[in-house]
């Protein structure tokens, strides 16, 4: 069953195309990055979270510079949804968009992976503002900057949580099915059950005060686990954060080269070093546990060596490496990167695969957070299957 492992790698680093005369073409591919905040600065706000056969979601490219060259399409075919490559069938997927993304909570919440509840708090980004962002990032992309307020993100995961038509959706191809009738259609109906909450931004000064009020207004409403993407903080910091609800985290190395670290993202580069990073996850495996404290590392922006080396050193911490192919975006400085190919994603994924058991990390074990969701980076498949 490993080929279930390599074809979603090579999704997620092809992307997919749709026929644009397809009825269901806008519903796959937007008309440009959503701005206001709800753009992330690279696989999970640029593509859509598809539900294949064997029922874990797979984040995958639809509006990227580099489609045009993809093998693989969507396409309803005798209304089942599948990906093809070459005009032929690999595997069933299908897309569901709960209710909620119609409305004006979809400003403060939106839908990872099949039932992870994610928000960034702010599209602003110190790095970005003096023009050091990481090159791969358009966290910032729109006209608009946007700081969500602690209670209105609490109040819109109350109000989904509370009411199941906010979590209502239809598999796409149940929805363009003309055989159905409207009332067929409904006994269709899925509701999504939401099992964790994802909290990022953009860099931030003050970043631990104002995670931590996020945190506290959303444990008044509810007992989801919560997780977070950070930068390097001090052991007080994630003591504080925790104390406040935070049951696990993520210190995103994105490379290991030093070099590289320096050119690709400059910002982060020059304000943490690879030990204030390595740090933070010794000390957020102390306080989170065993399994709870992640870093995704990205494929294809140094040589997979280093990628390696970078896996290995997160491992050491007690940190699960997450690595992910790189995922060129428009408007991105690195908007004509080319993706990673599938024979160093494959060789990557075989290294994270023997240094994770090797360590005597168990990711299944992740209450929250990226590492439980498998939408970006294939960990379940991984594991189960092999490479």
């Amino acid at each position: 069953m490993n080929e279930i492992t390599r074809l979603k790698t090579d999704l997620l680093c092809k992307g997919i195309n749709i026929n644009p005369k397809e009825l269901y073409y806008r519903e796959i591919v937007p008309r440009a990055y959503a701005g206001a905040g709800k753009s992330r600065a690279g696989v999970a706000g640029s593509g859509k979270s598809f539900i294949l056969e064997h029922q874990e979601p797979c984040n995958i490219g639809v509006l990227q510079p580099f489609l045009e060259e993809s093998p693989y399409q969507f396409k309803i075919i005798d209304n089942q949804g599948w990906i093809l490559k070459n005009g032929e069938k690999v595997i069933k997927a299908t897309l569901r968009e709960p209710f909620w993304h119609k409305t004006p909570h979809s400003d403060l919440i939106q839908l990872h992976g099949k039932d992870s509840l994610a928000t960034a708090l702010s599209n602003f980004c110190t790095y970005k503002k003096h023009g050091d962002g990481c090159k791969f990032c358009i966290i910032d992309i729109g006209n608009q900057v946007v700081f969500h307020h602690p209670q209105q993100v609490a109040r819109s995961i109350q109000y989904i949580e509370e009411n199941p038509e906010l979590r209502a959706c239809f598999n796409l191809e149940d929805k363009y099915n003309p055989d159905l009738t409207d009332k067929e259609i409904l006994k269709r109906k899925i509701y999504i059950k939401p099992m964790d909450i994802n909290i990022n931004a953009g860099a931030l000064k003050n970043v631990a005060r104002i995670y931590g009020n996020t945190v506290s207004e959303i444990g008044k409403v509810s007992q989801l686990p919560i997780f977070m993407e950070v930068g390097p903080l001090e052991r007080e910091e994630i003591e504080d954060l925790h104390s406040k609800g935070i049951d696990a985290a993520s210190f995103n190395l994105e490379l290991y080269d030093p070099k590289r670290r320096k050119e690709v993202i400059p910002g982060k580069a020059r304000r943490n070093s690879l030990d204030a990073y390595l740090s933070s996850m010794r000390n957020a495996v102390d306080i989170l546990g065993e399994n709870q404290v992640s870093s995704w590392i990205l494929i294809g922006l140094e040589s997979p060596d280093k990628t390696i080396e970078g896996i290995r050193r997160i491992a050491e911490t007690g940190a699960i490496p997450l690595p992910k192919p790189f995922r060129p975006l428009y408007s991105a400085d690195y908007e004509k990167k080319r993706p990673p190919n599938l024979k160093d994603a494959v060789r990557i994924y075989q290294e994270w695969l023997d240094t994770v058991r090797e360590c005597g990390l168990n990711p299944l074990k992740a209450k929250a957070g990226c590492a439980r969701c498998n939408a970006c980076f294939p960990l379940k498949e991984l594991l189960k299957y092999g490479v």
